[in-house]
């Protein structure tokens, strides 16, 4: 490099590779690797990424970082993963989406029940602009935020439809996929009973659906 770069502090979203994989590579490019600080939210589901060239310090949710009188906000919002965050720039009310909302189509996540309070936290906030992790610009943010919404609520709807309309039968996931994902391809079926098995874990823990044996049903149970 023929510049000399310095940075104080890196931010990782989450531990998926795509964002944290790189970071090696930028304490080796800039002149005060060894004391730059990187920082991660912590995992609760598994052991944090080790990094060749740096420590990872942990992240707190509000924690803020002011660069040049702007203020930047870490807010902590679980469902793509158990540790993953988005940054929030006060002073022009834009925000870094990471992997939870993103330019084109919809993410993938762990938990659905999290991720739907995350999406509803951003919606509270209310950004005037987003810059997500993959894609592209979103300048309508409250838009696209209740477009994501509906979507996973019109999913929820359509699996609580077919277990009312059987309530004293259990269905697993496929028998499920089959009932609602019927202009799916068959070869997309495992892929579609992967997110029911999601949606139907945010309805438990919401009341709305029994986990009996093998199968799931409309109703409420007390445990998995």
């Amino acid at each position: 490099m023929d510049e000399r770069i310095f940075i104080n502090d890196i931010i990782v979203s989450h531990w998926h590779h795509d964002h944290v994989g790189g970071v090696d590579d930028v304490l080796d490019a800039i002149e005060n690797g060894k004391s730059c600080k990187v920082w991660k939210y912590p995992r609760n589901d598994a052991p944090e990424p080790v990094l060749k060239n740096a420590t990872l310090q942990e992240l707190k949710n509000g924690q803020k970082f002011v660069v040049d009188g702007s203020t930047l906000e870490v807010i902590h919002t679980p469902g793509h993963t158990t540790d993953h965050i988005v940054i929030y720039l006060h002073e022009d009310k834009s925000l870094f989406s990471a992997d939870c909302i993103l330019g084109e189509g919809s993410t993938v996540f762990e938990d659905l029940y999290d991720y739907m309070k995350s999406l509803q936290l951003i919606s509270n906030i209310n950004p005037s602009v987003i810059y997500p992790g993959h894609g592209n610009i979103i300048n309508d943010p409250k838009e696209r935020i209740t477009m994501y919404i509906n979507h996973r609520n019109q999913r929820e709807a359509h699996i609580l439809a077919a277990l009312e309309q059987h309530p004293e039968e259990t269905f697993d996931e496929m028998q499920l996929v089959k009932l609602i994902y019927k202009d799916t391809p068959e070869q997309l079926w495992p892929a579609a009973a992967l997110n029911v098995n999601v949606i139907l874990t945010k309805l438990f823990k919401e009341k709305k659906v029994a986990k009996e044996n093998a199968g799931w049903k409309y109703g409420q149970t007390a445990s998995l």
